[in-house]
């Protein structure tokens, strides 16, 4: 697909995006981006801004970012980002040849901090964002998670038991749905070429029971790990108000007398399973109730790094944290 293609797409395009697209940019301001940035750009992309000053979407709130506001972003940082969303929260970026500029790449930084190169060409970067925008099958993330496989490998359910432990976790508790897990299994079958049989059954699982069979069907095994990392889902969760501290606390009473959690640990666990017991036995008082809420928080909040966009970082994450709470406890 060309640029003046991928532009037809633009003028077009009626999909679901809500598309909205900027005035074209004058050769003057390209030039002036040109300069701040000390590079030449690419051809296609010089096509598209004349046409269009980047264009902004309402839908996953994706900015294919206007010259105007990457001038304004040069001093912040040092890639050239030419698309971004949720204000920021990922970019996509730009890197061309000096000696070449029609010779470029367009990269994503993935939850790891690796670098992915998706593309050479700016028209297909604008068709896959029309297709299935950041997050939907045929997107920009599954894109990234196509080459990714294509890389390193397809998933190997193996090597990621304590996530599947978390999912299993969650499903019991109900603090995620069947749909929330099966859509993860989905988006492996989708995006790599030969999935794993245990993604597929995973994918075709007709109820919770039978989701939950297939998890148990890896042999997981209980650490202490997989239940920081689940106390990490609860942090996010309470943050979001999906669920209580009443939901915490029932989660605490199963955990604070193991013994593998420091003793930092099991002091907040039992500190706040009493001040609940008390609460419970005495005249409702809205002062203490938003204490124990305020303390429950800050304490569910050290498990918070423990997120599903890391679980190749969940090793370094708890280790890290147990020094934590040795130093807080000799404290």
């Amino acid at each position: 697909m060309s640029i003046t293609e991928a532009i037809e797409l633009l003028k077009n395009y009626n999909g679901p995006l809500e598309l909205t697209l900027h005035k074209g940019a004058s050769e003057e301001f390209i030039s002036k981006v040109e300069r701040t940035y000390d590079i030449s750009l690419p051809t296609d992309f010089k096509t598209l801004y004349r046409f269009t000053d980047g264009f902004e979407t309402v839908e996953d709130i994706f900015n294919m970012i206007p010259l105007t506001e990457i001038m304004g972003i040069k001093k912040y940082n040092e890639p050239l980002w030419i698309a971004e969303y949720m204000i920021y929260c990922d970019m996509w970026g730009l890197e061309a040849n000096r000696n070449n500029p029609d010779d470029y790449s367009i990269f994503s930084i993935d939850g790891y901090g690796d670098k992915i190169i998706l593309t050479n060409y700016l028209a297909e970067f604008i068709s896959r964002f029309l297709k299935g925008g950041v997050f939907d099958f045929g997107g920009l993330y599954a894109w990234a998670d196509e080459i990714k496989a294509k890389l390193y490998g397809n998933t190997d359910p193996d090597k990621i038991k304590p996530l599947l432990w978390v999912y299993r976790e969650c499903l019991k508790r109900g603090i995620m749905t069947k749909e929330d897990v099966v859509y993860r299994a989905d988006w492996i079958v989708a995006t790599e070429e030969h999935p794993h049989d245990f993604f597929i059954e995973m994918s075709l699982s007709r109820d919770l029971n039978k989701l939950i069979t297939v998890l148990d069907s890896m042999y997981l095994s209980d650490n202490v790990l997989q239940k920081r990392a689940f106390l990490g889902q609860l942090s996010t969760k309470l943050l979001i108000d999906k669920i209580s501290v009443a939901d915490v606390i029932s989660v605490l009473e199963d955990y604070w007398s193991d013994e593998n959690f420091t003793l930092y640990e099991r002091d907040k666990m039992t500190g706040l399973i009493y001040a609940t017991d008390h609460l419970r036995d005495s005249m409702p008082n809205a002062k203490l109730l938003q204490q124990l809420h305020k303390e429950t928080k800050i304490f569910i909040d050290n498990y918070s790094k423990f997120n599903f966009s890391y679980v190749k970082n969940w090793g370094k994450i708890d280790a890290d944290l147990v020094k934590t709470f040795e130093n807080n406890q000799v404290h």
